[in-house]
């Protein structure tokens, strides 16, 4: 299943996010022409061979003007502001700070160096320099950078159609009164949120009961409306487990269980051209799973060349342990390092580390990898962890 159709998209706050389709490449020299990086004297570095030596001022550039609007001579110089072209002729600029500050003449305390306070023209951007590659997802910083190059619009892949589904007949959204055997829905409000922290759009949302029949309809009609459809529950191996069946009924399954904890139970499939993901049922569980297998799918349907999520280096504050024979991924909170540590930030679990223990969760920095072999792991030992935030761009 390759990327989806890309799609021109003004600049502009809504572009943070989105996932460029074609490389942004400079259309003009940045900066435009040499100016100033300070404000003070342009000057040439050459007049000023002994100190203190006075200079007429013989004019002043500020921003806007037109580069060759003032001109600097041998034995001269011109006030320039920052940002400003520097003057015809000059070669440095002499802050402020080193000079008496003078209207006609200007007395100068400090010799600059050639180029000092000089941005050169072009020394950021030239036509046909590459900004930001195809693959890469924008962030805020770099839509000055898109600016810059002179991009009014980006063509970023098209944000993935999601459906969102849970399934349980003891499900009720959230704020509802509760009957007998009876719990809020979960998982359904956090996975919205991660779909579209990941680049998605939620088009569809909505809970199916415990009925095969219905659990088919249901998943079809979804299917049929998005291009990847989400499921939580309903894929292991209950009696009122019936996802799972329903994909293989509709389309296909191409993988179903994964050898970690929490989020065993994971099916992933296809329904006719759409993605199938099922999560388990457990909210700890769907959030982890939607954070490992989920969201780089859908960063991968919008063309991301990093599609994982993003981890730092850390170290074990306290011993762990952990089912042989499964890779595990527990909820930590980061300490920072010290000296004695290498600066290595300090992993702490976040207390019980059940897979409906939503609490740990909600208090976690980040999920704490521990690999599969071995049933425990010693204080200090060096880990990864997943940061819980947006994934990597």
């Amino acid at each position: 299943m390759g990327p989806l159709p890309s799609e021109g998209l003004a600049l502009g706050a809504a572009a943070s996010g989105r996932v460029l389709a074609r490389a942004v490449v400079a259309a003009v020299r940045l900066p435009p022409f040499a100016n100033s990086g300070m404000d003070g004297y342009a000057v040439l570095a050459a007049d000023i061979t002994t100190l203190p030596t006075r200079l007429p001022v013989r004019g002043e550039m500020a921003a806007g003007m037109a580069p060759d609007a003032v001109s600097v001579g041998e034995g001269s110089c011109a006030k320039v502001m920052t940002g400003a072209p520097l003057p015809r002729g000059a070669d440095a600029v002499v802050p402020y700070e080193w000079t008496d500050r003078g209207a006609e003449v200007v007395t100068i305390h400090e010799r600059p160096q050639l180029g000092h306070a000089v941005r050169a023209a072009g020394e950021d951007l030239v036509p046909g320099d590459l900004v930001l590659p195809a693959g890469h997802r924008l962030r805020p910083t770099d839509l000055a950078a898109c600016a810059a190059s002179g991009a009014a619009e980006v063509v970023v892949g098209r944000r993935p159609r999601v459906a969102v589904v849970t399934t349980g007949n003891e499900l009720r959204p959230p704020g509802t009164t509760l009957g007998p055997g009876q719990i809020f829905d979960t998982a359904g409000v956090a996975l919205e949120a991660l779909v579209a922290d990941a680049g998605g759009v939620v088009v569809e949302r909505r809970t199916l009961p415990d009925d095969p029949l219905g659990v088919e309809r249901g998943l079809a009609e979804l299917a049929a409306a998005s291009d990847c459809l989400l499921t939580v529950g309903g894929v292991s191996v209950g009696d009122h487990d019936h996802v799972r069946d329903a994909v293989q009924r509709l389309g296909r399954l191409d993988l179903w269980r994964v050898a970690m904890r929490p989020g065993r139970p994971l099916a992933v499939g296809s329904i006719g051209s759409t993605l199938v993901l099922g999560l388990p049922g457990n909210p700890v569980s769907a959030c982890v799973t939607f954070l490992l297998f989920a969201a780089p799918a859908l960063l991968a349907l919008q063309g991301a060349s990093r599609t994982g999520p993003a981890t730092v280096p850390a170290r074990l504050l306290e011993a762990v342990e952990k089912p042989e024979g499964l890779e595990t991924f527990h909820r930590c909170v980061l300490e920072p390092g010290s000296h004695a540590s290498g600066w290595l930030p300090g992993a702490r679990l976040t207390g019980a580390q059940g897979s409906g223990i939503t609490r740990s969760l909600a208090l976690a920095d980040g999920l704490v990898v521990l690999p599969a072999e071995g049933a425990s792991v010693p204080e200090g030992t060096p880990v990864a962890v997943i940061l819980l935030a947006r994934p990597g761009a």
